[in-house]
């Protein structure tokens, strides 16, 4: 029956990840995976050592692109699934790692909670590395579990640990985080339990391996880390950073929810977190295997590394703690778990009172995850930026002699992705970058210059705003545009800003 279920959560879980899987447009980010995977093997170590992930997702996306081309279809579809696939397998992970810590109901729970996230399933439909780095990591945190439980080692199980923390590190740098945090999982288990020494020396080569094989990619690691300039210097703010944090881990926002309707779901999430804890210390307390820590240092500990790193150039985002993720799933089924099985020194009233408790706080669990799942599935205003839409209303609707002109220029690759350069439209990078760099904006000279080669050359221009108030803060393209060129109406589209111009005849741009 177990197995049966679990059969049925997979079911479902990948029926969720394929669900709407390519509805909406590729958004930047998806984009430049489209443009990197393609590239050769050398010219995307060399564009990813530039960027600040480094390249083992690109390359498999590049393989799954051509694994998948005689039945290829639509793009967002196929280069989505990769993540799909991954999301469905973190499914089985998560419950082999709760079964493995508590018992078959803490599994299902846990897989269940894995099943229905909004923020699983959102990052399991998007082309970007996060769904894969979560289920890698929680990968090796299976074997770290099931190795520092067993007397004996298998050379299986150091074999794949190296493979899947390499893996892990080469899919996202902040990967390191979490295998530090299972690294002292496993030596506290090991000094608390069996402290046989043949099996310590077999963990340390193989953390020592695994740092071996990333120190290739280092220096390139550590040279991103201090000249990147996709975001501006200041301080992070700790309280809003938790807040995100907080949000995403239990509903999915802010990429599901907006903050006022997840802040209630936190605050009650996060009383149940607190009973949770409460519940597995008190009914695992003398557990060799320690799940209270396992859930205590893999939350904590990537958490403290990622907002100590952002703290005084705080480019943030919570899916950066991913990583920790399953610490929650974990914490969510052995805790209800343990709410549901605890008869130590309770009366039969406490008893009741306490499978009360579990059945309640599951009911709100998932009642907060179907209410994220809805707005992602129907709720426009999670919508990821219309870039698809967008481009083909200039592509069907420009006249010959009309150019595009992007400002952000670094967007250039979701445009690329959708309007290839053999399609023949000319199109302008203001600033002309490949990567983010805030200190790059857009002055008025620069701005009428560009617009006055347009008009010399082109009858009008579209206009595509990303992140320009980044690059152009004071808007000075659009008031340009406004004052000596001729607007045209356009729809509008989510998240992206779109403008029609056709240029004056004899019009000179001033650069005042």
């Amino acid at each position: 029956m177990h197995r049966l279920t679990l059969f049925i959560l997979i079911v479902l879980g990948f029926a969720l990840r394929l669900y709407h899987l390519d509805v909406q447009s590729l958004w930047y980010d998806e984009g430049v995976t489209a443009q990197v995977a393609r590239l050769g093997v050398g010219e995307l170590a060399r564009w990813t050592a530039n960027d600040i992930q480094p390249p083992l997702y690109y390359l498999l996306v590049g393989g799954w692109l051509r694994l998948l081309d005689p039945w290829a279809g639509p793009l967002a579809f196929v280069m989505r699934g990769l993540s799909a696939v991954a999301g469905v397998l973190l499914i089985p992970i998560i419950w082999a790692l709760a079964r493995r810590l508590w018992d078959e109901r803490a599994g299902l729970l846990a897989a269940a909670l894995a099943t229905i996230s909004p923020l699983m399933v959102y990052y399991s439909q998007e082309a970007r590395m996060y769904a894969l780095l979560t289920m890698l990591v929680a990968a090796v945190a299976l074997i770290a579990v099931r190795w520092a439980g067993e007397g004996r080692v298998r050379w299986t199980s150091v074999l794949a640990y190296i493979f899947l923390g390499l893996a892990a590190l080469y899919t996202h740098y902040f990967a390191g985080f979490a295998l530090a945090a299972l690294a002292l999982y496993w030596l506290l288990v090991w000094w608390k339990t069996t402290k046989n020494s043949r099996s310590l020396v077999l963990f340390l080569a193989a953390n020592v391996i695994v740092v071996l094989g990333f120190l290739p990619w280092l220096p390139s690691m550590l040279n991103r880390f201090q000249v990147d300039a996709s975001y501006w210097a200041g301080t992070l703010k700790l309280g809003e950073a938790l807040l995100d944090v907080g949000m995403n881990f239990t509903v999915g926002a802010t990429e599901v929810m907006a903050e006022g309707e997840a802040i209630p779901w936190l605050i009650v999430l996060g009383l149940g977190s607190l009973i949770w804890l409460i519940a597995i210390a008190r009914s695992k307390r003398r557990d060799p295997q320690r799940p209270l820590a396992l859930i205590l240092l893999w939350g904590l500990l990537p958490l403290i590394c990622v907002l100590a790193l952002a703290y005084r150039t705080p480019k943030f985002n919570a899916r950066y703690l991913m990583v920790s993720w399953p610490a929650w799933a974990l914490l969510a089924g052995g805790g209800i778990s343990a709410l549901w099985n605890d008869t130590q020194r309770a009366t039969r009233n406490t008893h009741t009172v306490l499978r009360i408790l579990a059945v309640a706080s599951l009911v709100l669990l998932v009642t907060a995850q179907l209410a994220g799942l809805q707005n992602w599935f129907g709720d426009g205003r999670f919508a990821k930026s219309a870039w698809r839409d967008a481009l083909a209303e200039m592509y069907f609707n420009r006249q010959p002699d009309e150019a595009a002109l992007l400002v952000s220029g670094h967007a250039y690759p979701v445009f690329d992705t959708y309007v290839p350069p053999e399609l023949g439209v000319a199109r302008v990078l203001l600033p002309d970058m490949d990567i983010l760099d805030v200190n790059n904006v857009v002055n008025e000279a620069e701005a009428a210059s560009i617009l006055n080669r347009l008009s010399q050359d082109y009858g009008g221009v579209w206009l595509f705003l990303w992140q320009d108030e980044v690059v152009d803060p004071n808007n000075i393209v659009v008031t340009l545009l406004d004052h000596y060129a001729q607007p045209l109406p356009v729809p509008d589209f989510p998240f992206l800003g779109l403008r029609h111009y056709r240029f004056i005849p004899g019009q000179t741009f001033l650069a005042q």
